[in-house]
């Protein structure tokens, strides 16, 4: 890493370290918290700054409320693409879909082209893994197999990811500090009552770091609540990794909460978005999942979780990087027939990752 790569680390790792110092407060105060730092540090406004975070801290909620509903639903004895579809059907009624073809063609395209890129743009191959989908409409036994097919695009992204993440995964040394709340956020059980506020902390970190042209051009027009959620699967990534490297998770375990993850991020992404357009979807959607999954987003996120675990202490940067190669060994063996389709480019991954960001 070069002199001013290092500096760019290093200030993304100064700003961590300040807006980490607000994870034990409440929601409120955290967020007045926040919103001071980010003004104190950018040239936004009190307004502005307020708006963002605002933005940080309703997506990350979102996200967790997205997740725990998802677990209670499988509780239920309900599977993950009954849940979503649910969600789907939800959607359509809520924002009254013009045209619920354009936006099952909007989740589909948005996800199988994010994979697609992910193997042009970090890669530097094209990789074919996504199954068409027979029919966009939207109606009687066709949503179960419009769900499904969805599912398995989440899937082979999460191999995709396990696989940026494992070639790029934390190196340890000695030069970077223990920042303590980092270190606290992966000793904490998975889904702790402070994991929230961590993740609001980070993106908030990220958003300063954004402003300061400290992150790769690839991030740089990126929105709060797409850093919110690129954040989110990164510092999740990176805990799954140190919960599966300690032994406190299962492999199969890992990639079950992985994947559930992904889909409760997937539909906040489509929600948030519909919020914000209304019914007229207009390629708005698939943009949104292309920014959060995509090459830009899938890197950002890895990279964003290997930052954090160099500032863990050198005890948890290890472990999370031995469990980084078991959680994509494990995605591997679940997404069996994607992993075919991956293995002939995977080997040169890390060098694309590298070469696809300046300083990651």
């Amino acid at each position: 890493m070069s002199d001013l790569e290092n500096n760019k680390e290093n200030g993304l790792i100064e700003f961590i370290e300040k807006t980490t110092s607000t994870i034990n407060l409440d929601k409120a105060t955290q967020n007045e918290h926040l919103s001071t730092i980010l003004e104190n540090n950018t040239e936004y406004d009190e307004s502005t700054s307020k708006d963002i975070i605002d933005d940080i801290s309703s997506t990350i909620d979102l996200i967790q409320d997205n997740f725990e509903d998802l677990q209670k639903a499988k509780d239920e004895g309900k599977s993950r693409t009954e849940w979503f579809k649910g969600k789907i059907d939800q959607t359509i009624e809520a924002y009254k879909i013009d045209d619920p073809k354009e936006l099952i063609s909007e989740i589909k395209e948005g996800l199988s082209e994010s994979n697609t890129q992910i193997g042009v743009e970090v890669f530097g191959k094209e990789i074919n893994i996504s199954e068409p989908l027979l029919s966009t409409k939207y109606e009687d036994l066709n949503k179960t197999a419009i769900i499904n097919n969805f599912q398995e695009e989440i899937k082979n992204n999460t191999l995709l990811g396990a696989i940026v993440f494992e070639k790029g995964s934390v190196k340890i040394d000695d030069t970077h500090k223990e920042i303590q709340a980092v270190k606290d956020y992966f000793n904490a059980k998975l889904d702790s009552p402070t994991d929230n506020a961590f993740k609001k902390a980070v993106s908030t970190a990220t958003v300063i770091a954004q402003e300061k042209d400290l992150l790769p051009k690839q991030l740089k027009d990126k929105t709060p609540d797409e850093i919110a959620m690129i954040v989110d699967k990164g510092v999740t990534a990176a805990k799954v990794a140190y919960k599966l490297g300690n032994g406190e998770l299962s492999p199969l375990d890992a990639v079950e909460y992985t994947i559930d993850r992904n889909v409760a991020v997937l539909n906040s992404a489509i929600t948030r978005t519909c919020t914000r357009v209304g019914g007229a979807v207009g390629g708005k959607v698939g943009a949104a999942i292309g920014s959060i999954f995509g090459p830009a987003g899938t890197v950002a996120g890895a990279a964003i979780g290997t930052v954090v675990g160099k500032v863990g202490g050198y005890v948890v940067g290890k472990v999370i990087g031995e469990g980084v190669k078991k959680v994509a060994n494990a995605v591997k063996s679940v997404c069996s027939a994607a992993w075919e389709g991956v293995k002939s480019v995977a080997s040169s991954a890390w060098e694309g990752v590298k070469s696809f960001f300046s300083w990651w």
